[in-house]
């Protein structure tokens, strides 16, 4: 066997992913990302945020809400469930949003359309009346 499996290569990556789990490194979150492989060589991703950090997803939003308008603190309702937005992925062509269902963390994403359909800030309305002079 000169060739690795697409089993093989998914049983490393939990047997990778539970070692790491396992080690004594308080404070740091590891996640074994995805798999370049080729024949009998595999390529690991490998992931390390230290606990409290901000990913990129979480930055680029930051950045990105603000620019576009997005607001962040907003739940919105789609297809039936409660949804939140919670980043950003900048390299992505069409779907850049990343969505979270609340009531499971699952996450999805979507374009800027629907973004800006369900999550665009609201224009604040003024008490005050605005004068206008009349031209003459």
């Amino acid at each position: 066997m000169t060739e690795f499996s697409r089993q093989q290569l998914n049983d490393l990556r939990n047997q990778l992913q539970s070692a790491l789990d396992g080690a004594d490194l308080p404070n740091i979150t590891i996640d074994v990302g995805n798999c370049k492989y080729s024949g009998g060589q595999a390529t690991f991703q490998v992931k390390c945020l230290i606990k409290g950090a901000k990913t990129r997803e979480q930055q680029d939003l930051e950045f990105y809400a603000k620019l576009e308008g997005i607001d962040t603190t907003t739940i919105a309702k789609l297809q039936g469930e409660d949804m939140s937005i919670v980043g950003y992925k900048s390299r992505a062509r069409k779907n850049k949003w990343i969505l979270q269902r609340l009531r499971d963390g699952a996450e999805f994403v979507c374009s800027d359309h629907t973004a800006k359909q369900f999550f665009k800030k609201r224009e604040e309305i003024r008490d005050q009346p605005i004068n206008v002079a009349k031209a003459q």
